[in-house]
C-alpha cells in the first residue's frame, strides 16, 4: 500500500513538473511573438516613411500622414509608438513596443 502512494505521489508531482515546464515555455514564446511583430510594425513605418521621402522628397512630419496617405495601418491599441520628425531629409526616428511590455 505504502508502495502504491510513494508511486502515485511521485507520478503527480512528474506531472505537475511537466505542466509548470510547458506554461512557462508558452509564456516566453508568447512574449518573443509580440516583440517579433513589434519589430515587424517598426520597418513597416520606416518602410512608408522612406517610400514617401522617395516620391515626394521629404520624409513625413507625422505618422498620421503615412496612414492617410500611404496605406500605413498599424494596430496601435497593441503597441505604444514613438515617430519622431527630425527634418525633412532625415529618416525620423522610430520606436514601438508592445502595449504590454515596458522599453
Amino acid at each position: 500500500m505504502k508502495r502504491k502512494k510513494g508511486m502515485l505521489s511521485l507520478q503527480l508531482l512528474m506531472f505537475l513538473g511537466i505542466l509548470v515546464m510547458l506554461i512557462y515555455g508558452f509564456s516566453t514564446t508568447d512574449s518573443g511573438l509580440s516583440k517579433e511583430d513589434a519589430q515587424r510594425a517598426e520597418e513597416a513605418i520606416q518602410k512608408a516613411a522612406l517610400e514617401c521621402y522617395s516620391i515626394e522628397g521629404a520624409y513625413p512630419q507625422s505618422l498620421e500622414y503615412l496612414k492617410a496617405h500611404y496605406g500605413l495601418y498599424i494596430q496601435e491599441d497593441a503597441y505604444r509608438i514613438r515617430y519622431h520628425y527630425i527634418g525633412a531629409n532625415i529618416m525620423p526616428d522610430t520606436d514601438v513596443y508592445p502595449r504590454s511590455e515596458q522599453p
